[in-house]
């Protein structure tokens, strides 16, 4: 458990390590974001398909890099609907799933179902040093629906399988409703933190946006795609990109560069690169119409230093993303002291606290 600890709490810690080989032993931390999606959460649910790159990059951080799984739900028709999407470690697919994401659910907001389905439905992590967590976000009264799955009764069973439940109350400061967020949060070891409808974003434009933009494009012609999933791996990365410009712009495009630079950002189903860095790979295994077309020819040399110019090039362009994010988180700081300006009640932000405070309760 400490290697993993160690992992989250250093999101405190400015800028980004890149890791440049996958860890031995990753330790896991799985997250499942429960997003209410009826009424007047338009405008949150958008600043979480901006800000999630922000989110895996604070994940990121440090080495051993652990391996990242996202699960995501959307609630707000009581139980006759339901947006699941299983926990997963491919953050292409994670944020393509996001991206569905709308208001568009009839209003009845069961909390306590919606929580109940994260506990019992996603396949969460087994190994004892894995952090498991819900943020559960909403407005209104958490207390709706039947009494069989009200929170009282569904939170308490999410920490009996070592499930922290954490909330994110959208709207402005409400006694009555923010009780019954509190009070799920309490029931299951959880954090409790209020933003607003707005989703709190700060947006600072940096001068190296663009370019940490161009570099992440420039990543993607290090990836070697292989297998019956090489294909649609490179369709879903290249669509995460298009999708975070046309949401975000430049500011969300740079911070997925990060993200893609950062060996959480693992496509080992897909790409040979990060596939030879698992401890199991065997390229001899592989069968040749697996490979890519320019490695069919190759004798097993030549395709060793084929996938070796990829990593290096690969390599290398992580290492300008590096230098050039921490001058961007400089540039942020700065400009936001200058204007007076605080993160504190942001969705990212909220995220990231809560981690960080609930991997110091494992200590």
């Amino acid at each position: 458990m400490n290697k993993i600890l160690a992992t989250v709490m250093s999101l405190m810690v400015a800028g980004t390590v890149y890791a440049q080989d996958v860890a031995p032993q990753r330790g896991k931390v799985d997250v499942v974001f429960c997003v209410d999606r009826s009424g007047s959460m338009d405008r949150v649910i958008e600043t979480a398909k901006r800000k999630i790159w922000t989110i895996v990059n604070e994940v990121a951080q440090q080495k051993p890099t652990p391996t990242l799984r996202i699960g995501l739900i959307g609630y707000g028709s009581a139980d006759r609907d339901i947006k699941f999407f299983q926990l997963s470690a491919d953050l292409d697919k994670v944020y393509e799933n996001l991206t569905t994401f709308r208001c568009d659910m009839g209003g009845d907001e069961w909390v306590g179902w919606a929580l109940q389905q994260a506990a019992e439905r996603m396949e969460w992590a087994t190994e004892k040093k894995s952090l498991k967590m819900i943020f559960m976000v909403g407005n209104e009264t958490a207390a709706q629906g039947r009494e069989d799955v009200m929170y009282t009764k569904t939170a308490p069973e999410a920490i009996k399988k070592d499930i922290s439940v954490n909330v994110i109350y959208c709207g402005k400061p409400n006694p009555t409703e923010e009780k019954t967020w509190r009070e799920v949060a309490s029931l299951a070891d959880g954090m409790y933190s209020q933003i607003d409808l707005s989703g709190g974003e700060v947006t600072i434009l940096t001068p190296h946006d663009q370019k940490l933009a161009e570099l992440s494009q420039k990543l993607n012609g290090t990836y070697v795609a292989y297998g019956r999933r090489g294909a649609e791996g490179q369709l879903k990365q290249d669509r995460a990109d298009k999708a975070t410009v046309a949401s975000g712009a430049a500011p969300a495009a740079a911070a997925r560069a990060e993200a893609k630079a950062a060996s959480v950002y693992n496509n080992a189903a897909w790409d040979l690169v990060d596939a030879s860095k698992e401890k199991e790979f065997d390229l001899a295994k592989v069968k040749t119409e697996e490979l890519p077309e320019e490695m069919r020819k190759m004798s097993p040399e030549e395709q060793k230093a084929y996938l070796e110019k990829k990593t290096k090039e690969r390599d290398e362009i992580r290492k300008e993303i590096a230098r050039l994010s921490v001058e961007r988180q400089k540039f942020i700081n700065e400009e936001m002291k200058k204007k007076n300006l605080t993160a504190d009640a942001s969705f990212d932000e909220a995220v990231r606290k809560t981690i960080a405070e609930q991997a110091a309760k494992r200590k």
